[in-house]
């Protein structure tokens, strides 16, 4: 993997940190739930590529700001003064439970993520939509229906904090075998409509990927979601689409060789967003050394 860049994406990470707080999606905004732990991860991830002096203090103070923000009901929502949805409390999970703090914090937000479902019912005969929607994921708002992103980062994030064996924990993992493509991989939401295929994408794919790994099984939805990956990734240079991708591949025991290169000119092309936080935060996780430790994963799937 090339060096130099991994290095410099750090850098330029803990450059754009708000003092005191975390990351925002913009370098003058203010800090927002989601960059800060995603950044926090990341550099958690590659503190033994990068003994950068006051590294482990940055991402201390904020996870501490992390606690500052949650709701009295256990969950983190966008920011500070935007408080719900609560989405983003599985990267504040992850992260406490990693660096082993605020435990008080960590228990209820665990029991919010338990509490929490998308709506589910059960669909007519004559309905368009493929997949079984009685099973209880996770949605983006509540009140809604489930989705494959929030759903796989609410089994990671359960996994993590010990709840692996939860009923809501096996839920999530039966929905995301339900949600795949028949073609192989993962879409947002759906795997066919009108009897119809949905493209697959690759960020829920590789989601969906991690997550499954929780439970180790590797059958043929997993395959069949490593082949879509390896056939896309070449592609790509999305930061989010590697990151999760690459992590995906990774859960499972696959890295490609050419990984390095690509993440080295995703790099390139983040140095010049608007978002510069986020972009470099999903390159930085991909990239260390600890990305699947601070998931709760192990190379080859299973805990």
């Amino acid at each position: 993997m090339t060096r130099d860049w991994h290095l410099a994406a750090v850098d330029a990470l803990l450059r754009l940190r708000t003092p005191g707080a975390g990351w925002g999606y913009r370098p003058d905004s203010p800090a927002y739930v989601e960059p800060t732990g995603l950044a926090c991860l990341a550099l958690v991830a590659s503190e033994t590529q990068r003994e950068e002096a006051g590294l482990r203090e940055a991402v201390e103070e904020s996870a501490d700001w992390l606690a500052g923000v949650q709701g009295a009901d256990g969950s983190l929502g966008i920011s500070a003064t935007h408080p719900k949805p609560g989405w983003p409390t599985p990267y504040a999970i992850l992260l406490w439970a990693e660096l082993q703090v605020h435990a008080a914090h960590l228990d209820r937000a665990v029991r919010w993520l338990l509490r929490r479902h998308g709506h589910a019912f059960k669909k007519p005969a004559d309905s368009p939509i493929g997949h079984d929607t009685t099973i209880p994921g996770w949605p983006w708002v509540e009140k809604t229906h489930s989705w494959l992103e929030p759903t796989a980062l609410a089994v990671l994030a359960l996994a993590r904090a010990g709840e692996s064996k939860q009923q809501r924990t096996r839920d999530g993992i039966r929905l995301i075998r339900d949600r795949a493509v028949r073609t192989g991989g993962w879409n947002y939401g759906n795997n066919a409509v009108f009897g119809r295929d949905l493209r697959a994408r690759p960020a829920p794919t590789g989601l969906a990927l991690a997550a499954l790994a929780v439970a180790g099984e590797r059958d043929d939805c997993v395959e069949s979601g490593l082949e879509y990956l390896s056939d896309f990734l070449p592609q790509t240079r999305s930061p989010q689409s590697l990151c999760w991708g690459l992590l995906g591949m990774k859960a499972w025991g696959v890295w490609p060789e050419e990984a390095g290169q690509w993440l080295a000119e995703a790099f390139e092309n983040a140095m010049r967003r608007r978002d510069p936080a986020p972009q470099l935060a999903y390159l930085v996780l991909a990239a260390g050394r600890g990305s699947l430790d601070v998931l709760g994963l192990q190379i080859g799937g299973g805990r």
